[in-house]
């Protein structure tokens, strides 16, 4: 009898101990089903965050208010990558508007987009002997041999996206690089098409192989887009920027018949999306809608038409191009001066269709309200 109690207490604790693992088990199960779900809304909840903090209109200003007088007399270079670009030409507009304040000489040297002009324009601007060169748009790297002769003569050498980073290169003789944070840039741009597509972005990016700037955007927006669980990168296509008019209708027409479904066309500049339009146009879209261009990087002046009209580009990650020539005027400034550089990098912000009017010029170039110009003439004429 006692031994028949026994085995009745041990079966019954073997039932409980079942039934108990198997609702463990049960629950471990709903546990990794539920897991990727809530990993996902974390990140679209992010992602929704970042886009509305970047397309916030900045109206202090939060750069430098503490610097040296305006030397005189100085002789300034800019050799532009390519002034066809709208943004190395609204960073010249914006060094010729602030040199125009100043007792100071400045003049143009376009490299047209080769890397090989490019190289002839800086060995050119070397032989002028000038006090301080600009680097627009070209990667520094990229002539590094030329930029010896520079810096052996003592001329002050100053870049424009010529680096990957907002700070100089003492190797190379660049006092310092003025960009916005590219790795930012390239985020927000990526987050964006999540936003969009409510976490079902189908993305395909566009680089130029040519230049480490531009490989580092695209490489940060496929990161993004891997993180988002469901979502999907179709490609990379690599399509230099000189090349643009010539390849981007052969490829974009290639991609809309090779893959149905693409949500965004996710870019490192405006100008991929200038030709592409053609190729979408003469696409029909039996199914769903054409895909929607997102630029890391810029804006110009058609992309701004672009998204007033809500036709083709969403938004673009547009940089403040007056304010980076103004500010590379005060970096001048200071390095004439025996001054550090001032460390200021501007934040990151998105040009949609909503804050558009606020923040674009009459000349269609992203001019921050944000009183830059006071600030820097109050301390250049001290």
């Amino acid at each position: 009898m006692r031994l028949y109690l026994l085995l009745s207490v041990l079966l019954i604790k073997i039932s409980v101990n079942k039934s108990l693992i198997y609702q463990l088990w049960l629950y471990l199960a709903l546990f990794l089903a539920v897991l990727p779900l809530s990993v996902q809304a974390a990140f679209l909840n992010e992602a929704q965050a970042r886009v509305a903090e970047a397309i916030e209109v900045e109206s202090q200003w939060r750069g430098p208010t503490k610097g040296p007088a305006a030397g005189l007399g100085k002789n300034i270079i800019f050799i532009a990558s390519d002034l066809r670009n709208g943004g190395v030409n609204g960073v010249a507009k914006g060094v010729s508007e602030a040199i125009g304040h100043l007792d100071w000489n400045l003049r143009f040297l376009d490299g047209a987009g080769s890397e090989t002009r490019q190289g002839a324009a800086i060995r050119k601007a070397i032989g002028f002997l000038p006090d301080g060169i600009v680097l627009g748009g070209i990667d520094a790297k990229r002539h590094s041999k030329i930029l010896q002769a520079a810096k052996e003569l003592g001329i002050t050498v100053i870049g424009w996206h010529a680096l990957p980073d907002a700070k100089g290169d003492e190797e190379l003789g660049v006092f310092t690089n003025i960009t916005t944070d590219i790795r930012e840039v390239a985020e927000i741009a990526a987050l964006l098409s999540v936003v969009e597509a409510n976490g079902y972005a189908r993305v395909v990016i566009f680089t130029d192989p040519n230049y480490t700037i531009a490989l580092s955007k695209s490489d940060r927006m496929a990161e993004v887009i891997r993180e988002c669980l469901h979502c999907e990168l179709i490609g990379i296509e690599h399509v230099p920027l000189d090349k643009t008019a010539e390849q981007m209708p052969q490829v974009v027409g290639r991609l809309l018949k090779e893959h149905r479904g693409i949500t965004h066309f996710l870019t490192i500049n405006d100008l991929y999306i200038d030709f592409a339009i053609p190729s979408i146009e003469s696409e029909k879209f039996d199914h769903g809608t054409a895909p929607i261009s997102l630029s890391a990087g810029d804006g110009s002046s058609a992309a701004f038409q672009r998204i007033r009209e809500g036709v083709h580009q969403g938004a673009t990650v547009a940089e403040p191009l007056l304010l980076h020539g103004w500010q590379i005027v005060d970096e001048f400034n200071r390095a004439f001066l025996l001054q550090k550089p001032s460390g200021y990098s501007a934040a990151v912000h998105l040009v949609t269709d909503e804050n558009i009017d606020q923040v674009v010029n009459s000349a269609g170039i992203y001019d921050p309200p944000n009183e830059y110009r006071e600030s820097y003439l109050d301390m250049w004429k001290k």
